[in-house]
């Protein structure tokens, strides 16, 4: 259903902060599903003394046997741009876990300037810049993000120190201020070895400068040696994935999907386009093609790419598969629209506005049948005030719950929901933007960790990140329980709240 002007408005612009109720995630009574464990509750001081707290988880990570993740301070009053004090705190954050039932801590604090840890990856790079194989494999974990000034931007990468735990800064890049700082965006890093020339590569993708790359180098600072200039070139949107298919490197912007020719000199050509029409804009904050990833051709042989289409404020959360056509381009199937299974899993509700992909679509193997699986995590606007919502105004507000789909291999989609339905006993959840399978010894494969809320642009979300734990038969169930309406008082409690003062 399409998303009117109006409610557009309401969701995508900053004008809403001053009459939204902005209350702390951890105040109040907070129930727990059974069969779900509460793992990150944002609002407490770690063993080192220092406060993890955050908006946003963005990112869930795996590396070398622990689970990290990046916390975003976007739109909490801690930060100084949203009405802190203190212009020392209050910025990203990377946290790190070391048992599934240990509490998690701060282990990189990324600095002033620094709001949110925009891409958290670990890679794994076997070359050295001229194809020689290394003597080890360098496994990095690696965090980026920009960093505005006055009247200029940096874009500066984390590499962690994993012997000693200390995290190595540099800058890759300065560059006058843009207007609009999406256009530095700095969404994934990805290594893919060039066909040609051997050579693993590293990918990361910086804005509307399209993407930039590099190589493994001890000598260099933080052991990777950049490259100066933009390698695919500009683009009109901020990309927001960098995957491999088909033995090939491609990358989304806005509507289009470009592959890397490689080479010594390589070259970028699109090869897909979702704009029906060349009037059809993107909408940046919103994205274009989302959650981009690789799955296995149904038709045949090689891989076919999923991906969620979110054009602007109307996004419907439709997903899109493409199968290569054997004449170097694809052809597109439209497998679901999530705001039509929303509606029914609210039983008939309007929905709005969906955002689907946040990342990437996680792949796993169901346990209870051997088949793989992908999660996709959402947020979605719904109508009226029949079901728990947060960030509401008069008439909707983004459904509180953390909403993911599970595709199945017969490309077949059910609705599950982290911590259960949502009710206005739980915390309030708003988007699953990440997931990772738990990498604790004798639980892989068996438990999965979620994440995260959204801010969407204009409200207030203090110490409303969030990350939850389920085995990984809860999460994929056929049979979970779905929302009640709510009862008539708890519908006019729910809208006197929404009068309330934003805290000090």
């Amino acid at each position: 259903m399409p998303l009117s002007p109006v409610i557009g408005a309401l969701i995508l612009t900053a004008a809403v902060v001053a009459g939204m109720a902005s209350v702390d995630a951890r105040d109040g009574a907070e129930a727990v599903q059974p069969g779900w464990e509460r793992s990150y509750e944002a609002g407490y001081t770690d063993s080192r003394g220092h406060y993890a707290g955050g908006s946003e988880v963005l990112h869930l990570v795996g590396h070398k046997g622990k689970l990290y993740a990046g916390v975003s301070y976007w739109f909490d009053p801690r930060n100084i741009w949203y009405g802190g004090k203190d212009a020392s705190t209050g910025w990203g954050q990377i946290l790190r876990l070391d048992d599934p039932h240990g509490q998690w801590e701060v282990d990189l604090e990324m600095g002033p300037q620094h709001l949110r840890p925009e891409i958290v990856k670990s890679v794994t790079i076997t070359t050295d810049g001229k194809g020689n194989p290394l003597k080890e494999p360098a496994d990095l974990l690696m965090v980026s993000t920009y960093t505005p000034k006055p009247t200029a931007v940096d874009i500066n990468v984390f590499i962690r120190d994993d012997e000693t735990g200390d995290w190595d800064r540099a800058t890759l890049l300065t560059g006058p201020r843009p207007r609009n700082l999406e256009d530095r965006s700095v969404r994934d890093i990805h290594v893919h070895r060039d066909r040609a020339t051997g050579v693993d590569r590293i990918f990361i993708s910086i804005g509307t400068l399209g993407l930039f790359s590099g190589v493994y180098d001890p000598a260099a600072p933080e052991k990777i040696r950049w490259g100066t200039k933009s390698e695919s070139g500009p683009v009109g949107t901020r990309p927001l994935a960098i995957i491999e298919a088909n033995g090939s490197l491609l990358f989304s912007a806005g509507s289009r999907i470009y592959r890397r020719n490689d080479g010594e000199s390589p070259t970028y050509a699109v090869v897909y386009d979702a704009a029906e029409t060349p009037s059809d804009s993107v909408r940046s904050p919103v994205g274009g093609i989302r959650g981009m990833s690789a799955i296995p051709n149904p038709s045949g042989r090689g891989e076919s790419i999923l991906f969620a289409w979110a054009p602007g404020n109307r996004s419907r959360g439709c997903i899109y598969r493409l199968d290569p056509n054997g004449r170097g381009g694809y052809t597109r199937t439209e497998e679901v629209c999530l705001d039509s299974l929303m509606t029914d899993y609210l039983d008939g509700n309007p929905v709005y506005f969906v955002l689907a992909g946040y990342n990437d679509m996680l792949p796993a193997v169901d346990p209870s049948t051997g088949e793989t699986v992908h999660l996709i995590g959402f947020e979605s606007w719904i109508g009226g005030h029949r079901f728990h919502t947060a960030q509401r105004k008069e008439n909707g507000g983004f459904y509180a719950g953390g909403m993911y789909a599970v595709r199945d291999s017969d490309e077949d989609y059910r609705l599950n929901e982290v911590n259960g339905p949502s009710t206005p006993g739980k915390p309030p959840l708003v988007a699953t933007r990440a997931y990772a399978l738990s990498p604790f010894e004798g639980e892989e494969n068996r438990f999965i960790y979620f994440g995260g809320n959204d801010c969407n642009e204009a409200f207030h979300s203090p110490n409303w990140a969030w990350i939850f734990r389920t085995s990984l038969a809860n999460a994929l169930r056929k049979d979970a329980s779905r929302p009640r309406r709510l009862g008539t008082e708890k519908t006019k409690a729910m809208i006197r709240g929404m009068g309330e003062p934003d805290p000090e």
